[in-house]
């Protein structure tokens, strides 16, 4: 796939009106009209090339970014502080959180769900599904030989905060630890508790 990196433009503002310049004082409306056909009716007929995406730059990068839009048509494209990438490609081989890295796409990172905070009872009802009750937990942190840590974990299990337990707090993770549950399994039970 042939990939043209039009630069990265920026908003320029002298006259009241807002225009495009990339780095190399290449304003954005005037390049566009060298690349794309219209009727006399003023509707798009194609372009130069088959897909066009607006690149978010990475900090301290004009040429390396995330992808946020893709366009057959690079009229509907704003390129407010983004980089403009011109591609022989259909628009949907090309989408919006892929990565654009040392001139090529890469797929987008993938999406990683946050963990809910869980209430008591959305707690205590996933331990169960795992056949643990709130007083095998409770006993359990009974046998903890250093007493500020027992204390602490007796607190934290019993008194929760009041927007619910945070899966990566201290008291949780090591409760995990404690109960000798996988870190993937205690991940897709607090999941599906946070679901009841």
């Amino acid at each position: 796939m042939e990939i043209v990196n039009f630069g990265h433009f920026k908003p320029l503002n002298e006259t009241g009106v807002i225009l495009y310049e990339n780095e190399h004082q290449q304003d954005w409306y005037d390049l566009r009209k060298g690349l794309t056909n219209w009727t006399e009716q003023g509707e798009f007929v194609d372009s130069v090339y088959g897909a066009w995406a607006l690149v978010q730059p990475d900090e301290d990068s004009l040429t390396n970014g995330t992808v946020t839009n893709v366009e057959h048509d690079p009229s509907r494209l704003v390129p407010h502080n983004k980089i403009v990438l011109g591609m022989d490609a259909a628009p949907s081989e090309i989408t919006p959180g892929m990565l654009f890295q040392g001139g090529v796409f890469l797929p987008a990172p993938p999406v990683i769900t946050p963990m809910p905070n869980l209430s008591p009872r959305q707690l205590w009802l996933g331990a169960l599904e795992i056949n643990l009750t709130k007083a095998q937990v409770m006993a359990q942190i009974g046998t903890i030989a250093d007493a500020k840590l027992r204390a602490t974990l007796e607190i934290e299990m019993t008194e929760p905060p009041l927007d619910g337990f945070v899966r990566d707090s201290f008291a949780v993770e090591r409760l995990r630890e404690l109960m000798g549950i996988p870190a993937d399994q205690f991940d897709t039970l607090w999941l599906w508790a946070g679901t009841l």
